[in-house]
């Protein structure tokens, strides 16, 4: 496992790809305001427009401020209430300037300081991080992020962790995480949007604890409480509540319920954070595939004894689980447990 790394570097990464200093930002800011003063000349102008071609560097950050105050109205709602509130109150001193003019020269000033601010503080200031964390077969790992927020990773699982001023985003590479998210009480703009994003699907907690767990096929999601929105890219997003679980099996499907009210599953799929496996009349290939999760070992079940159904409660946290889990089962079930080669073969006694 990767220890997180906070991001206040000196450098911040623009939409395509290139890193662009903090200073270039903060001359492209002195910039701004100087041009938009009312008093620039057109020496003014071409000094910046010689500032501008003097380095790629100055020219990427320009095009990125400017698309930034181009789609002003696309910002999120935090940053849009945060000008909103400086450009009221910018209006209500009109009454002190000395003319019209630089009333709006002002609220001009105003939008674009704030709005170049913005989008530094988004890019570099210290709320940026980025962690990676990774478990290896048959191993968990329990992590609390920088809002608090707690993850605990399971069986042979990888996540990257991305903050910024307005979002947190958990990318889930492989494998199963449960998630409790915190109330985020130290952002600076309230409670930021917090999103898990898969191969399969991106969910968007509204404050609550779930499991994600992404295998070849598909993502399944797993509440304990609160709500989950589930986002398709071609229907209305699903809302999951408390005791539901989904699965995704792309990113544009809807997603399909598989707990139907009153259908008991044949698995918990909470209990691995506590350390257990527990099933209940869970066929037997099913429950060796799921077993195999965490060892590294390959478990053959033949056909002939893939029907039978298993219960009970088995440990993860043994050295050897698949031997002990196998173990207990050849007590109850008329099976054999034999090792070939470098797999187990599961056969009828």
């Amino acid at each position: 496992m990767n220890s997180p790394s906070p991001f206040p570097d000196n450098s911040a990464t623009s939409s395509g790809g290139v890193d662009i200093p903090p200073a270039v930002y903060e001359a492209l800011i002195t910039w701004s305001v100087k041009l938009s003063s009312g008093v620039a000349s057109n020496e003014d102008m071409q000094q910046f427009l010689s500032w501008r071609a003097q380095n790629p560097l100055h020219e990427a950050a320009w095009q990125k401020l400017n698309a930034v105050e181009q789609g002003f109205h696309q910002l999120p709602a935090a940053s849009k209430s945060i000008v909103t509130e400086t450009l009221s109150i910018a209006d209500k001193q009109r009454s002190a300037l000395t003319s019209r003019r630089r009333t709006l020269k002002m609220l001009s000033l105003a939008a674009i300081t704030i709005t170049a601010t913005t989008l530094l503080a988004n890019q570099y200031a210290p709320w940026q991080q980025e962690a990676h964390y990774a478990t290896n077969i048959g191993k968990r790992e329990a992590v609390v992020l920088a809002d608090g927020t707690r993850i605990v990773l399971n069986t042979n699982s990888e996540i990257d962790a991305k903050f910024s001023l307005f979002k947190r985003e958990i990318v889930l590479h492989r494998g199963e995480i449960y998630i409790e998210t915190s109330k985020d009480t130290e952002s600076l703009i309230g409670r930021r949007s917090f999103w898990v994003k898969t191969e399969h699907t991106a969910l968007e907690a509204i404050g609550t604890k779930f499991s994600v767990n992404q295998q070849a096929s598909n993502t399944k999601l797993h509440m304990t409480e609160g709500v989950v929105a589930i986002h398709p890219s071609n229907y209305a997003p699903v809302r999951a509540y408390a005791n539901e679980s989904y699965a995704m099996h792309d990113g544009v499907s809807a997603p399909i319920k598989i707990n139907p009210s009153g259908q008991v599953l044949n698995m918990d799929p909470m209990a691995w954070v506590d350390g257990v496996l527990v099933v209940k009349q869970m066929r037997l290939d099913a429950f060796v595939a799921e077993l195999s999760r965490y060892q590294d070992i390959s478990i053959i079940c033949e056909a002939d004894v893939a029907n039978l159904t298993v219960s009970g409660v088995f440990q993860l946290s043994q050295e050897e689980p698949v031997a002990h889990a196998l173990k207990a089962i050849s007590r109850t079930l008329p099976v054999s447990i034999n090792k070939q080669n470098r797999a187990i073969v599961i056969s009828k006694k």
